[in-house]
């Protein structure tokens, strides 16, 4: 089901109104289906971060240099800037009384380096359902913007030596096999990424007749650059992984899989409180695809 989006900015005024037609604010459309608060919205905190908290060129970038708005601002490999929409259609303007085009609206308040998200949503009728407040550096004071409870722990640190994408394969190699009567999920290689953080490639396989018919891969970026300097709480993941896969096949999903970031979105680190956030994780997934 689609759930576009709007980005935008206040124009005037000051604080955080309950409902998004209080204070004026502009903004263009965002089109794609993950316009959600884990999807668009994670999307924007992340660029607030990249930017190292430069509001005001985030807003530059995806308001005035896109006047018309977005197919989508979700950088992928194919299309690492997103999609512009580059000619103009009345029927995409969204305002603050213009809001049917978007299911979750988006407004930055440069002044108080806060983002309030708001949800159309019949049952919320533009109501603000969450903010977040970057510090001048781009930290946020919340992790995400649709945190789950299990999400919410925060448990006491387990450092040790920085973990490299070496010792992370090996540990792949050693886990268990997770598959059901049609399905085995192969671990790819780990890897570094740019950004210092570590990924790891699933691959998993399809089987008909004792063929394989279909092979789908998905890169899960998974270790956080400061998780690394905690390897026993990655450790800790990848044993949950397995515990909550074996519990309900369903799971041995790549696409579901890949999206699980429960390092950087919660602050578990033993085995059964990441377990706990895997499986609300699920549960939430469960319930949006009805």
């Amino acid at each position: 089901m689609s759930t576009p989006g709007a980005i935008a900015v206040y124009t005037s005024g000051s604080g955080a109104p309950k409902h998004v037609s209080e204070r004026p604010w502009r903004g263009v459309v965002h089109l794609h289906w993950a316009g959600h608060p884990s999807g668009l919205g994670h999307e924007l905190m992340a660029h607030v971060q990249r930017a190292q908290g430069d509001m005001q060129f985030v807003v530059c970038q995806l308001i005035d240099e896109a006047p018309w708005g977005w197919r989508h601002y979700i950088p992928g490999p194919n299309e690492p800037e997103g999609d512009r929409i580059t000619e103009g259609d009345d029927s995409l303007r969204v305002t603050p009384d213009e809001t049917g085009r978007a299911v979750y609206v988006y407004v930055f308040d440069l002044e108080a380096r806060r983002l309030d998200v708001f949800s159309t949503r019949a049952k919320d009728d533009g109501k603000r359902i969450r903010s977040v407040v970057f510090s001048q550096t781009g930290t946020p004071n919340l992790r995400a913007l649709d945190l789950l409870p299990a999400e919410t722990v925060d448990e006491p640190l387990l450092p040790g030596e920085e973990l490299s994408a070496q010792t992370l394969q090996d540990w792949l190699e050693g886990l268990p096999t997770l598959e059901t009567d049609s399905t085995v999920l192969f671990w790819g290689g780990a890897e570094q990424l740019p950004d210092g953080a570590l990924a790891i490639t699933l691959r998993v396989a399809t089987y008909e007749d004792g063929s394989i018919v279909q092979v789908v891969e998905q890169l899960w970026n998974v270790v956080p650059p400061s998780a690394r300097l905690e390897p026993e709480r990655v450790r800790n993941l990848l044993d949950a992984l397995v515990d909550v896969v074996r519990e309900n096949p369903k799971r041995l999903d790549p696409f579901w899989l890949s999206k699980q970031d429960p390092l950087r979105r919660s602050g578990a680190r033993q085995r059964q409180s990441l377990a706990k956030v895997l499986r609300a994780r699920w549960a939430r997934s469960s319930r949006s695809a009805r």
